[in-house]
């Protein structure tokens, strides 16, 4: 065998296997997040949507918003908690949620969520970090984060991601989306809303993967 058919047997074999290692993680990724979120299902808790949903985008304080996916959200005016405020959501599409109103110079600090920072009216920096969060009382832990993460990400009006799991198994999670934010009495906010989501065969819960490689995902109901 000439020295270039030595070359053309060699490239064949070890070409693909460079081209197999280089996209493993984006394979395995796929396998361990892509389809897994996909399965994420959010619950619809409004047997009678389209009266409840009228009611509340005719009501004269309430205030709506089109996402990027063309889903249509309402919510009342919110209630002040301190500091903060809260409402109540409710989407066109049968899913509802809390959205929170934090001032942005206080910043946003609930589940993984540690800080955000405003960049521009429609883009922040948002902190994650473990936090030690558990769920459960001092005889017992439902669930907790074991993994130690602190990470930083810009983040875009109407990005969604998962915020955390809600038991090991990853058949619920809890789905965050940024609103960007709203000037209500002089003050400026922070508008985050939450709902979960729930899969059969359960997502991956490791930390940070979990949420970074939902912040890349599509969640076209919301």
């Amino acid at each position: 065998m000439n020295g270039v058919n030595i070359l053309f047997v060699t490239s064949c074999i070890f070409v693909p296997l460079l081209l197999i290692s280089l996209n493993y993680d984006s394979i395995s990724d796929f396998y361990a997040y892509d389809i897994s979120l996909n399965s994420l299902v959010i619950p619809n808790y409004l047997p009678s949507i389209a009266k409840d949903f009228q009611e509340m985008h005719d009501y004269k304080d309430t205030k709506c918003f089109t996402t990027l996916n063309e889903n249509l959200f309402c919510y009342s005016k919110p209630l002040s908690h301190g500091d903060r405020r809260a409402s109540h959501m409710i989407g066109e599409n049968g899913f509802e949620g809390e959205i929170h109103f934090d001032p942005v110079d206080m910043g946003v600090g609930y589940f993984t969520i540690k800080n955000m920072t405003l960049i521009s009216d429609n883009t922040a920096m948002i902190t994650f970090a473990d936090k030690d969060y558990r769920v459960g009382n001092k005889d017992r832990i439902d669930y907790e984060i074991t993994d130690k993460f602190e990470f930083d990400t810009i983040i875009e009006k109407y990005d969604t991601f998962i915020a955390k799991c809600n038991n090991y198994e990853g058949t619920s999670v809890t789905i965050v989306q940024y609103l960007g934010i709203d000037t209500i009495d002089d003050v400026d906010y922070f508008l985050t809303w939450h709902t979960p989501a729930n899969s059969e065969q359960g997502v991956s819960c490791d930390y940070p993967q979990i949420i970074q490689h939902s912040l890349k995902h599509n969640f076209k109901e919301l």
